[in-house]
């Protein structure tokens, strides 16, 4: 579907969508809790939708009112190798994986887009060397699918830390629930080393323990049951981000709902907008940001890459040359963000290019827009070309705007009601 994005200014207020990183974690703990849990401030969305039916695959029970989401752990026998549909979310395909291999001696799980082409081989190096059968294969719908068989055993678990935090916290959901003991290791360097810690206080406020023995080693005892707590989930900084660089290139919107002390690694977007020169400014209303005299920085965005598309826009609009170091991982995301980004900066008269893993944006004074941005069936690419719309000298026509049902399903009714024109 394409939607034309025209040129003005978003005002107003609005209330951070609950945080999609956050929702993983707390759906999965519950779902490992043998009663019922509760989740309110929950969004639904397409990886959110796919970690729920996940969970259903476990023999959980989920049910969603408004947006109230009620999980009832699972507490039955399980079908041996079910499927698990885990749509285009990384998060749920690597942290479902282990879980499958000590509840059901494995499964299915199918994905859709370049899910299969994200690195996989972390958990393979770990597991088929212990009898873990593992089987990439092409589904009856053209949809690739991952078949796992076995079982794994409490031990020693050392990753590398430069690949994916997701694997970390696949583990570390998982390693509780076996007979013995293990220790689980991650190798420098580390990266999104906040959703790592995210994992830690979802198990932990969900009454597992985990004894830290280095800064990211853990000593993790067997036979742990959890007790998920219900509760409301922050807002989504990810998302929140967004909006604040639509901020501090001259819109007027005030968030709530969100929380500065988080672990949530994209609220670094406040000190890289600051570092810049523009202003945060937190009242009892929310926070926003105040558009000032901005100037290039140097940035390394290897812990919270997903704010880097719209950042690069700010950094487009700011004095100097800017660099964003570290960017590596998006080429692994739903497209290759860092060609993207760079690819829409530069179709809307910006100055962007890759240098090897960074990112360097020389500023503009203007975009002039064009009339079609391809956004390569990603919703970090639509948010972006959305907001740089907004800059534009002529609207500009953007390209699979059906991919923001994947992290924000409201985006666009959110864009309107703050007084952006997306027809």
């Amino acid at each position: 579907m394409d939607i034309r994005f025209f040129p003005g200014k978003l005002a107003g207020n609005m209330i951070a969508p609950a945080s999609k990183s956050e929702a993983h974690r707390r759906m999965i703990c519950a779902g490992l809790t043998h009663g019922e849990t509760v989740l309110s401030g929950f969004m639904a969305s397409e990886d959110t939708q796919a970690t729920a039916k996940c969970l259903e695959a476990l023999g959980a029970s989920i049910y969603m009112q408004g947006d109230s989401l009620t999980i009832q752990g699972f507490s039955h026998s399980h079908d041996l190798l079910p499927v698990f549909d885990c749509g285009e979310s990384g998060s749920t395909l690597r942290f479902f994986v282990p879980l499958a291999l000590i509840h059901c001696h494995g499964g299915i799980f199918r994905m859709r887009g370049r899910l299969s082409r994200r690195p996989m081989e972390v958990y393979k190096d770990l597991f088929v060397p212990h009898g873990v059968t593992w089987h990439m294969s092409e589904g009856a719908d053209s949809s690739a699918e991952l078949m796992v068989a076995g079982s794994i055993s409490s031990g020693e678990y050392i990753l590398p830390g430069n690949v994916s935090s997701q694997f970390v916290s696949g583990l570390l959901f998982a390693l509780p629930l076996l007979n013995g003991d293990s220790d689980l290791r991650v190798l420098p360097p580390v990266e999104s080393t906040g959703y790592i810690r995210m994992t830690v206080k979802a198990i932990t406020d969900s009454g597992v323990n985990i004894e830290q023995t280095g800064p990211f080693s853990w000593h993790i005892p067997g036979n742990q049951a959890y007790r998920a707590p219900g509760g409301v989930l922050q807002g989504d900084w990810s998302q929140a981000s967004v909006i604040l660089c639509a901020d501090a290139l001259g819109s007027d919107v005030t968030i709530s709902h969100l929380s500065a002390d988080t672990l949530q690694g994209d609220v670094a977007v406040l000190h890289c907008l600051s570092k810049m020169g523009a202003s945060v400014i937190e009242s009892e209303n929310g926070i926003r940001v105040s558009a000032g005299n901005l100037h290039a920085i140097e940035e390394d965005m290897q812990d919270y890459p997903d704010i880097v598309p719209v950042l690069a826009l700010v950094c487009q609009m700011a004095e100097g040359e800017s660099r964003l170091k570290n960017c590596g991982r998006l080429r692994m995301k739903e497209c290759d963000r860092l060609a993207g980004t760079v690819s829409i900066l530069n179709q809307l008269g910006g100055c962007a290019r890759e240098e090897g893993d960074d990112l360097v944006i020389r500023g503009v004074k203007s975009l002039h827009g064009c009339q079609f941005v391809e956004t390569y069936h990603d919703h970090r690419m639509v948010m972006l070309a959305s907001i740089a719309a907004l800059l534009c000298d002529e609207s500009v026509q953007v390209g699979g705007v059906e991919a923001l049902d994947k992290s924000w399903p409201d985006y666009l009714n959110v864009y309107r009601t703050l007084g952006g024109i997306a027809q």
